[in-house]
């Protein structure tokens, strides 16, 4: 019986992960943006990526591809795009705090605090606003390898 408790604990644990291990990822260098999500019949969603970008932001491009997986697992692909898109970009970024390499996320963190980020303030804060932001995510998850 404890055996059969475990192993159903397990499979609780690792569920979503598995999921998103059948998202498939598309490289598009004429993507205008590093990552988006979208909603596809087959896999439920899919992830693209511009490759020339992540080439050139280097690790920081994992927390941006954590941060479309974070709106995978939360289902945000299923919902109209104008729906709280400041709450659901803000539950990504803690999403991909939660879960990307931590070096990935303090990479995000010094490219968001020298400026780098989306235009789109409105949704994604200032630059500087959505560094301290995503730090303070890191920390609570114990995921801060940075000052």
């Amino acid at each position: 019986m404890k055996s059969l408790y475990s192993s159903a604990l397990l499979i609780i644990m690792f569920a979503p992960f598995i999921s998103l291990a059948q998202v498939p990822e598309i490289a598009d260098p004429n993507l205008n943006d590093i990552a988006i999500v979208q909603p596809h019949q087959q896999y439920g969603a899919v992830i693209i990526y511009n490759p020339n970008t992540c080439f050139q932001i280097g690790a920081a491009c994992g927390f941006f591809r954590a941060h479309e997986y974070g709106h995978v697992t939360l289902g945000h692909q299923f919902m109209h795009p104008g729906a709280y898109p400041a709450q659901r970009e803000a539950q990504a970024d803690e999403w991909a705090a939660a879960n990307a390499h931590p070096q990935e996320i303090l990479s995000a963190y010094y490219l968001f605090l020298n400026g780098g980020s989306s235009p789109n303030w409105q949704v994604y804060g200032h630059p500087q606003q959505r560094a301290a932001r995503l730090r303070q995510y890191a920390i609570s998850y114990g995921r801060w390898i940075g000052p």
